[in-house]
């Protein structure tokens, strides 16, 4: 992370808010900034965040606005990034916003690296790996439905009579495209005593292929 403080907090000046107050007034400037850039009103935002089954009132919303209220939970959050089409990340730590932020209260920070402290990409964060082998699942797993088009889209066809003409060869091949690019990366997760994803449950089978999930217990014994 950037060791240069926000200039415009000094953690010497005794009317500076504290860090999660510093923390939240920049969500609700993000807020309000993407609500503005959206065209929406308070209500518009209220409205939505009711339709998606958490509703966040309008007074809420413009008691955070008129900084009336200093806090806001994660359910909150979620559902008003929701509300807004943005990722709650985005709100955050917005880029968009500019400046510097203080990740932790000791640590500032540009608010790019905040953001990718915070979502597991910045490469030089220690246990950042995990996340970074469940991204590299989802990439490989993306990329194999894509080259075996025809064959993952035979899981959507509940008998094997209405299969084309050479369906069988094709779902063999994306098997075998699967044991080699992307078993590894699922067996390495299991190895270090993480939950693999689910894959279609026709390629149920292949879980059988991997090593035991590991427990804690097996874990501190290495």
């Amino acid at each position: 992370m950037t060791q240069r403080r926000e200039e415009h907090w000094s953690t010497d000046d005794e009317d500076a808010p504290d860090w999660p107050e510093r923390i939240t007034k920049d969500v609700i400037r993000a807020i309000t900034r993407r609500r503005q850039d959206l065209g929406l009103s308070a209500q518009d935002v209220a409205n939505e965040t009711g339709d998606l089954g958490y509703e966040v009132p309008r007074n809420v919303i413009a008691n955070w606005e008129s900084g009336r209220r200093k806090t806001i939970t994660i359910p909150e959050l979620i559902v008003v990034a929701e509300a807004l089409d943005i990722a709650p990340v985005e709100l955050l730590f917005s880029p968009a916003l500019g400046g510097w932020v203080d990740y932790l209260p000791e640590m500032p920070s540009d608010r790019w690296s905040a953001l990718t402290h915070f979502t597991g990409e910045a490469r030089h964060s220690l246990g950042m790996y995990r996340l970074r082998l469940y991204r590299e699942h989802e990439r490989i797993w993306q990329e194999l439905q894509e080259e075996h088009h025809d064959a993952f889209q035979l899981e959507f066809k509940l008998f094997r009579e209405e299969w084309p003409p050479g369906s069988q060869d094709k779902l063999d091949a994306f098997v075998a495209a699967v044991r080699e690019r992307l078993q590894p990366v699922r067996a390495h997760l299991r190895e270090i005593g993480l939950e693999v994803p689910h894959l279609a449950p026709s390629l149920g089978f292949l879980d059988a292929e991997l090593p035991p999930l590991k427990t804690d217990t097996d874990l501190e014994d290495e």
